[in-house]
């Protein structure tokens, strides 16, 4: 749908809107996401739900299991009744390694508002959990993120451009990077945690968008959270239109871990500006002694602001894909060359399409088998995309 066609929609309130938000929750904001039907086994079925792409768990280095959910908050809090017990909420069930799980409520989800599409990052440096989702406003939807650390909370909503929006499809990443910094009157090297977020958001401009959340010296920095229109990062901004493109084409940008930099990430997103795929490598300035007055022995908030702007270089692109055509979400998997290979589920099988294949080329089909899984299956798309 042209996003012209999606703001008349949402203005006029129209049925399209609720379509529209139909389709944004078959894109991962549902609570409740169906597995297909996979006749090989009740196994596959389950492997293969729209679940399968989300990154709603993660295990720790001590071993600790972390799982996000939707759940009723009567679930989490046994002693609440009526209305209250039956609101949804976005649970987190955390695991340690011999010992008896314990389930709290991601803070920020206890309210009318409906979230989804959740993804869970951890930070080993500060032992702090980050959860983000999409939530809920009316028509419109944004991206919070939700931060556990020492057993206590804080959440974050991450602003939207002004106008009509949909958040879709965030994706989270934790990355170390080695710093210099002031520390008692000198500068010292030291290490920082970098959350990079990137979503996709359809308003009066449609485009992908990135933001940062740094830890540094175990400061969590939340005074100056800033979201970037990855279109203009990659100097190829303007008037966007998706020209009847599938929505499963453009709308589910990804990051991955650029190991080749130094606490990096690359960003694979659809630019309906130029018309052209993109893969950004983002890093940031190391060393914050630039952005502070000759002499001066500590930082203060403009400089680290200043350390905190992204520095986007392009490495890739190629085409849309407008091949993909799917109700259900779509993973990438990124090459350190900057090729995207783009996967789905579908009723046969994996489905995937490279970045660099032929304008017209069809996507191809992995089979599953009660001995073939959907994660293994997975495992050999990331092996493939690697030998770019």
């Amino acid at each position: 749908m042209k996003n012209a066609q999606l703001l008349a929609s949402i203005e006029a309130g129209s049925s399209n809107a609720g379509a529209i938000r139909a389709s944004a929750r078959s894109h991962g904001f549902s609570r409740l996401v169906p597995a297909f039907v996979v006749a090989a086994s009740l196994t596959l079925c389950v492997a293969f739900g729209s679940a399968a792409l989300a990154d709603s768990a993660l295990l720790s280095k001590s071993g600790t299991l972390y799982e996000v959910y939707p759940a009723k908050y009567g679930d989490v809090v046994p002693s609440a009744s009526g209305a209250e017990a039956r609101t949804p909420i976005l649970a987190l069930r955390i695991t340690p390694t011999g010992s008896q799980p314990t389930v709290e409520v991601v803070y920020g989800t206890l309210n009318s508002n409906d979230e989804g599409a959740q993804s869970i990052e951890f930070d080993e440096a500060t032992q702090t959990a980050f959860v983000v989702y999409t939530q809920f406003r009316g028509l419109m939807a944004e991206v919070h993120v939700a931060i556990r650390r020492d057993a206590r909370w804080v959440e974050q909503n991450i602003l939207p451009t002004s106008g009509l929006y949909l958040s879709l499809n965030p994706q989270v990443l934790v990355t170390r990077q080695r710093f210099i910094d002031f520390k008692d009157g000198r500068t010292v090297a030291t290490w920082r945690s970098i959350l990079s977020l990137v979503w996709w958001e359809e308003g009066g401009s449609s485009q992908a968008r990135y933001a940062a959340v740094f830890v540094e010296d175990g400061v969590l920095r939340l005074d100056n959270i800033v979201a970037y229109n990855l279109n203009v990062m990659a100097a190829a901004s303007g008037a966007t239109d998706a020209m009847s493109l599938p929505a499963s084409s453009y709308s589910f940008p990804a990051l991955q871990r650029d190991p080749g930099s130094n606490g990096g990430a690359l960003v694979s997103f659809a630019n309906l500006a130029s018309q052209k795929q993109t893969v950004l490598r983002i890093t940031f300035p190391d060393d914050i002694t630039p952005f502070v007055p000759e002499g001066a022995t500590s930082a203060g908030p403009q400089a680290y602001a200043r350390g905190h702007i992204p520095i986007g270089r392009s490495i890739g692109g190629g085409r849309i894909p407008r091949q993909i055509d799917t109700q259900e979400p779509v993973g990438t998997l990124i090459s350190s060359t900057g090729v995207p290979t783009f996967y789905w589920p579908a009723t046969s099988g994996v489905k995937f399409l490279r970045g660099d294949s032929d304008e017209d080329a069809s996507p191809t089909t992995i089979a599953l088998r009660p001995d073939f899984s959907f994660d293994r299956a997975i495992t050999l798309l990331r092996e493939m995309s690697s030998k770019d």
